[in-house]
Order: C-alpha cells, then sequence, then structure tokens
C-alpha cells in the first residue's frame, strides 16, 4: 500500500512534460507502481487537453489551472490496474523489480560498492544536471548521516527504509527533508533499492563527513 505520494504539483509538471529528465523518471517510476498517482496523471493530461482546446494559452499550468484542473477530475473514466514490472532477457536477474521505465537506463550497468557501505549504480542523463543513482541497502544498513541543500526525490522500487521522517515501502515517493539532518536505514527483508533524484549533493554531518563533503561537491564521490 503506497502511503507517501509524490505532489500533486510535481504530478502535473509531469502530465505537462515540463520536468527535467531525472525528476521525471523518478515521478514515471512513482506513477508506475503507484494506482493513485498515475490515475491522477491520466486526468490530469485529460483535463490538460480539454483545457488547451478551450485555451491555448493554458500551457503554461500555474496554481489555479491546477486547482481547476483537480476540480474536474471526477468527469473523467479511471484505470487502477496494477502496472507488473517489465523483465528484459537481456537484463540480469538483478533487475527484475524494475519498472519499464528504468530498463534503458540501466542497460549494461552494474552494482559497485560506494562510499558509505551500501551498492550504488549511477544513471546516465541526457543534458540535465541532476545527479540520479539507484541505491542497495543490505536490511540494518544505513546511508551516513546527511543534509540537503537543494531537491531530493527518493522513489521505493524495492525492500523500505525508515528514517526520522517516516517509513517508506515500495512505491513510495519521499521529498527530501531539506536542512534537517537524516539518515534512511533499510527495512528488515528484502535489501531496499530505491532511486535517487539530487539537483545538488548532500551535504554530510559530523567531523569525518566534513572532510569528505569536497569530494562530494566534484562529483568523485
Amino acid at each position: 500500500m503506497i502511503r507517501h505520494h509524490a505532489p500533486d504539483e510535481l504530478l502535473l509538471d509531469y502530465a505537462a512534460g515540463v520536468l527535467p529528465e531525472g525528476p521525471a523518471l523518478a515521478v514515471a517510476l512513482h506513477v508506475a507502481l503507484d494506482p493513485g498517482s498515475r490515475r491522477l496523471v491520466r486526468r490530469l493530461r485529460g483535463v490538460g487537453g480539454v483545457l488547451l482546446d478551450e485555451d491555448p494559452g493554458a500551457a503554461d499550468m500555474g496554481e489555479a489551472a491546477l486547482e481547476e484542473a483537480l476540480a474536474r477530475l471526477e468527469d473523467l473514466p479511471t484505470d487502477d490496474t496494477p502496472v507488473a514490472p517489465t523483465v528484459r532477457k537481456d537484463l540480469a536477474s538483478d533487475f527484475d523489480w524494475a519498472p519499464a521505465a528504468l530498463l534503458p537506463y540501466v542497460a549494461g550497468k552494474s552494482w559497485r560498492r560506494a562510499f558509505g557501505g551500501f551498492d550504488e549504480i549511477r544513471l546516465d542523463l541526457h543534458g540535465d544536471l541532476h545527479r540520479v543513482a539507484l541505491l542497495r541497502l543490505q536490511p540494518g544498513e544505513g546511508l551516513p548521516l546527511h543534509r540537503h541543500v537543494a531537491n531530493e526525490y527518493t522513489v521505493v522500487l524495492q525492500g523500505g527504509y525508515t528514517d526520522n521522517t517516516g517509513n517508506y515501502g515500495v512505491g513510495d515517493f519521499a521529498v527530501g527533508p531539506g536542512a534537517q539532518e537524516h539518515r534512511p536505514i533499510a527495512d528488515p527483508g528484502a535489501p531496499c533499492i530505491a532511486l535517487i533524484v539530487l539537483e545538488r549533493p548532500i551535504v554530510l554531518t559530523g567531523f569525518w563527513g566534513r572532510l569528505f563533503n569536497p569530494l562530494l561537491r566534484r562529483g568523485w564521490m
């Protein structure tokens, strides 16, 4: 059961096709796993088409347009059919949990051990400066204590994790807590796999973290 949904404003930007590639990928994976968000995106796209037919200037949908779109959602059909992960035969079984939107990004990729004691796959984007990676934490493992100075989006694809903002399972969408420190720790059970999208590098906290922050800013870690 999805407990944490992407913000409506982010879903609107995704439906309108105006998100950068990194955030768009995060929302696409969330939408594939969350019937409620998928239903909302389909309705927004439907309402957006109606609004454009009525007013071509409505392409740049602001807050007022969002409120109007949400008010008209009940008039459109819904589809709550779950979207199962798509398995490609040319990909290793390591990715049998991956929704279809992720598959082009992991072709030819493999896990590597990263600083902090977790596994990582960095994804390549096309003209987008966001840093996007898959992280894999074994049960009980955690990321280093850190905070954020810009947007961060996380989508859980397998297992789950807990931090001081709550518990997140498969399909849940988390927006970084900003300046608040946090340390996600993988829940018992299957390894936690999540897609992380960073607008700017994280800031490690504590004495040792401060020593490594220059390496993070340069993209060496």
